[in-house]
């Protein structure tokens, strides 16, 4: 029997039961969307990730350089790693046009912060801000002046000023303290959600972003510098000349050892990350594919039961126990195909979709169209093989009785 022929043969045997045929697609066709769309945001919030951390580094004349402790509980406890005297021995090394802390380019704007609201810890989500534009119930918004000033301003959300100064029109000029530092409330936000609670995800606290940074976020050591070397020269030897001078007359040799820092293992490293990350949620959600793989061995078995006399008489005309394997293993692969390909399209709209109210693109690619296939395929030839495989065994005088 020629494959065209059983491909047909299995269609029209589909289309012959459409609502059966469809309520067992369905499990696939969720499955498979569910899968394509985790695995579409993933790799794009891979992608971009990836490529705001490749903007760390852009100019080819930049090196980096870090330092390495023979023993990591020193790493805990020491303080500045490169000092001024290594900076004044770096510049001094022959090709060097400038050296600089390195600073990476991703910024998050958004904090956790710690309140003790009537003896209670609450961690909850605060947000550095250029300026504000926030419904107000009273006072001000932050203002650019107050980046440039670092003015120690703060506005807090309604809910929040109502737990901690009981009347949230009176909280304005009053002191709120985030780790030891104290701010001054300028204005309340009209509150959206009403609540402190777990599901309250709303920065209930807005800083002026120069001003939490002067006093938040200052790094307890610069454990990395940018090198950058004069045109034409050398990048090669002179970081090895650097490394060299750090090594023999560094203020910390005796501890560890100054080496070359490449931003693009670390790069490698998140890549690996978040595909490990998307590969466990997707493991998860593909927990129901295998539930719709047993509903289309179950459709099978009723198939095949209930097209007994066709087998006979196909039997009877000279088709062998293979004829009839394939025949059936066909109309399940057939169906899984057709599950995948539309669970795919869902899979895809839904991600699309989805990146309207993501900061990243979401684009299909050959990985997720090898996915569909791959698991509608193996779906198909897993829980098909045991039904085709009784169909094939059926004895003709058997069905004849």
């Amino acid at each position: 029997m020629k494959n065209f022929v059983i491909w047909k043969t299995a269609l029209k045997s589909i289309l012959k039961n459409k609502k059966r045929s469809f309520l067992t697609m369905f499990g696939i066709i969720i499955g498979i969307a569910s899968v394509i769309t985790i695995v579409s945001i993933g790799n794009g919030f891979k992608r971009d990730m990836i490529d705001k951390m490749s903007m760390n580094n852009t100019n080819k004349n930049v090196s980096n350089i870090t330092f390495n402790y023979y023993d990591v509980a020193n790493a805990f406890t020491a303080g500045e790693v490169f000092k001024k005297s290594d900076l004044d021995l770096i510049k001094n090394v022959k090709g060097i046009k400038k050296v600089s802390f390195y600073k990476p380019k991703i910024i998050l704007t958004e904090r956790q912060i710690e309140l003790y609201v009537r003896g209670k810890k609450l961690t909850k989500k605060a947000e550095r801000v250029e300026n504000t534009s926030v419904n107000l119930l009273v006072g001000r918004q932050i203002e650019p002046k107050d980046n440039e000033t670092l003015n120690k301003v703060v506005v807090i959300d309604e809910v929040l000023a109502q737990k901690l100064y009981g009347d949230p029109e009176k909280a304005v000029g009053k002191g709120f303290e985030v780790m030891n530092e104290l701010f001054t409330v300028v204005g309340i936000k009209a509150s959206e959600s009403g609540t402190l609670s777990m599901e309250n995800q709303e920065p209930l606290a807005y800083f002026p972003i120069k001003s939490y940074d002067h006093y938040f976020n200052k790094p307890d050591r610069q454990a990395i510098l940018d090198l950058e070397t004069e045109v034409g020269a050398n990048k090669q030897k002179v970081t090895s000349e650097v490394l060299k001078q750090l090594n023999f007359s560094g203020s910390m040799r005796n501890t560890g050892e100054y080496e070359v820092y490449n931003p693009k293992s670390d790069i490698a490293q998140m890549g690996s990350i978040l595909d490990n990350l998307t590969l466990f949620i997707s493991a998860v959600a593909g927990i129901s594919l295998f539930i719709a793989g047993v509903g289309v061995m179950n459709m099978m078995y009723i198939s095949v039961s209930e097209r007994t006399k066709e087998i006979g008489i196909r039997r009877a005309l000279g088709a062998t126990e293979k004829d009839i394997r394939k025949q059936f293993l066909a109309e399940g692969l057939t169906l899984t195909l057709l599950g995948g390909l539309v669970g795919y399209s869902l899979g895809m709209i839904l991600g699309i979709v989805s990146s309207i109210f993501l900061p990243f693109a979401v684009r299909p690619d050959l990985f997720t169209v090898g996915l569909a296939i791959g698991i509608s395929v193996l779906i198909g030839v897993v829980f098909s093989y045991m039904p085709a495989s009784a169909a094939s065994k059926k004895d003709l005088i058997d069905i004849m009785k």
